[in-house]
């Protein structure tokens, strides 16, 4: 009985990550009513894309390049905004944690200074997702070389 119970605490740790990994993946991509994340398709983060964002206009862009390791200002226009973050992944690759809290200047304009890791396999296709007041919608995008 006492191996079975010492082998039990082991295990548990492990099965408590696992079913958080599961709830996490589960939900990437939703938003807080449980609809996929809007995908928006922006040319220029550099020039900016203004878009609709749960019945509100949302602004947002790049100052500088879009560079790995190379930082560069994110800022999103979202004066109603309480909470804005924004995370960077790639489909089908483990970038690490790469989660950014955005501040509010006094103008309503969220602001963070972003530097990107490099993709040991060369790829530059990123996707970031913001999350403004718990909506989520993805900004699909390429560094340059």
């Amino acid at each position: 009985m006492t191996s079975a119970r010492s082998h039990f605490y082991r295990l548990a740790p492990l099965a408590i990550l696992l079913l958080l990994a599961l709830v996490v993946y589960l939900q990437q991509g939703q938003d807080r009513t449980g609809a996929p994340a809007h995908t928006l398709h922006c040319a220029d983060l550099v020039a900016g894309c203004l878009t609709r964002f749960d019945g509100r206009e949302v602004g947002l862009g790049v100052v500088g390049q879009l560079k790995v390791l190379h930082p560069f200002e994110l800022w999103v226009r979202a004066p109603w905004a309480r909470r804005v973050q924004a995370s960077f992944t790639m489909e089908g690759m483990d970038m690490g944690f790469n989660l950014y809290t955005l501040r509010a200047d006094n103008s309503g304009v969220h602001r963070a200074r972003i530097t990107l890791p490099v993709c040991v396999s060369g790829r530059r296709d990123w996707v970031m997702t913001l999350e403004i007041d718990g909506l989520k919608v993805r900004v699909p995008f390429v560094t340059q070389p």
